[in-house]
């Protein structure tokens, strides 16, 4: 009887599921210069240690964000590591990270007209109502047409998920070399940036996200939540600026 009242939840999910691969699938391969895909997610905090660090560190480590992102572009593609010392993962951080994205893929592909996101569904970073308004406010304010999906629960995995374990290899393999000494955000990415090209990899300031804040507070403040979030899956601005 329990199984049986789980099947209808379930199947959904199955459904849900399905769907957002099959077009995650098919939106990867219909990208040029106008039209994109991006894939954003958090990575794992990196705590921040050292070679022979006294046992004592063990319980007053420092710890950096890193967000994630992967653009598919037609023939190019890009890979974003944007780390901070803010770890707060909040609605702040995501909107300085979207924005150095759209900025940074807008001087290489001046024509961009349109930018899929996707996601996975957690309610603290993307998932919420705080996105879904900012969401119109940034197509209107980049003249882009702007969508953004959730992947169902547990199936977010993707290519985002290697650029975050990668930088996080490299860092720590010169740490064990005792060559580099890592102690924040900005020591994190020199260490990485001479280590590979082949990924953006720059850093979100507590100077940004405090300026974001203070433009945003307001707009935020009298946005009314959304009672089924959990049930949506794709959200975009219907009054297309374009």
């Amino acid at each position: 009887e329990l199984l049986s009242s789980k099947v209808k939840t379930f199947l959904l999910h199955v459904y849900i599921k399905r769907q957002q691969s099959k077009f995650f699938e098919e939106s990867k391969t219909n990208t040029d210069n106008k039209k994109i895909v991006i894939q954003v997610d958090f990575s794992e905090n990196f705590e921040i240690k050292q070679q022979d660090e006294v046992q004592s560190a063990h319980w007053s480590s420092k710890s950096v964000s890193i967000f994630t992102a992967y653009a598919w572009c037609g023939t190019n593609n890009y890979s974003f590591a944007l780390v901070s010392n803010n770890i707060s993962h909040d609605k702040y951080c995501v909107y300085n990270c979207i924005t150095y994205i759209i900025n940074k893929l807008k001087q290489q592909l001046p024509s961009l007209e349109e930018i899929l996101f996707f996601s996975d569904g957690a309610a603290s970073q993307f998932k919420q109502r705080y996105l879904m308004r900012n969401l119109t406010r940034m197509s209107y304010e980049y003249q882009l047409i702007l969508s953004w999906h959730f992947f169902a629960t547990s199936h977010a995995k993707g290519v985002v998920d290697a650029i975050g374990g990668s930088v996080k290899r490299i860092v720590w393999q010169q740490i064990l070399t005792k060559k580099d000494k890592c102690e924040n955000a900005t020591d994190f990415i020199n260490i990485a940036k001479t280590k590979t090209k082949a990924i953006i990899i720059d850093e979100i300031t507590q100077e940004d996200i405090d300026k974001s804040k203070a433009q945003l507070q307001a707009f935020f403040s009298n946005t009314l939540s959304v009672q089924i979030s959990k049930l949506i899956f794709h959200i975009e601005n219907p009054n297309c600026p374009l």
